[in-house]
Order: C-alpha cells, then structure tokens, then sequence
C-alpha cells in the first residue's frame, strides 16, 4: 500500500500545472526567454499571437479573426487538459510577452500511439 502511495505523490509533482516553469535560456539581443505552462494571464497575449496569425493568413485551422470570449473558451479548455494529463501545453515568453506556444496532443482510437505537435511563432520571433 504505502508504494502506491508514494507513486501517486511523484506522479501529482509531475503533473503539468498551469504556470509551471519548464526552463529558461537566453535569445538574441541578451534576452531571456522562459518556456513554461500556459496561464489565465496569458490570455490577451494569446489572443493577440493567434490574431497576428490571421492578419499573417498563416496556414492554420483558423482565417477569421478571433474573439476575446473564444480564447477565454479555448484557454479554459487548455488548462484543463494540461491539468488532467490529456495534452502538453508551452508557451515561450520573453520580456513578459508570449511569443510562441506549442501543443502535443494525442490521436484517440487506433492511433492513440500518435502524437500530433503544434507550433505557433510570433512573426518577430
């Protein structure tokens, strides 16, 4: 009994919670960037890097520009499944700002073994 207790406990300090810090290293120009877990503070910032990407008409599941109220929906969503262990979710800031986030979600049914990697970039970056 007492191992399956101590498994559980390793297993909640590895689970992804939001905010977590992942790492740290420098970029251009002497800057930090910091790869961590998305936040409820990054909504505008989020809001603001898939808007960029439309105006970009970049090649992603979106072409209309997005609402404050559907990112709200859509982070919610995100934060719960990193928290549940259903997807990994990273986001890269670098002077306070989210420049980039990434995904890795897993197909369901006989694909389950799959894994599918998302990658959106701020053009600056």
């Amino acid at each position: 009994m007492e191992g399956k207790v101590e498994r559980r406990a390793e297993e909640q300090d590895m689970a992804m919670k939001s905010g977590k810090h992942i790492r740290s290293f420098l970029v251009k120009n002497c800057r930090t960037a910091i790869l961590r877990t998305p936040k409820w503070e990054d909504l505008d910032d989020l809001l603001e890097l898939i808007n960029s990407l439309i105006d970009e008409k970049a090649d992603i599941v979106r072409n209309e520009k997005v609402s404050r109220e559907e990112e709200n929906d859509w982070l919610s969503k995100v934060l719960s499944r990193l928290e549940k262990d259903e997807a990994f979710y990273m986001v890269a800031e670098v002077d306070g700002k989210v420049a980039a986030i990434s995904e890795i979600t897993r197909r369901g049914g006989y694909e389950k073994h799959v894994g599918v990697i998302g990658i959106a970039i701020k053009k600056r970056f």
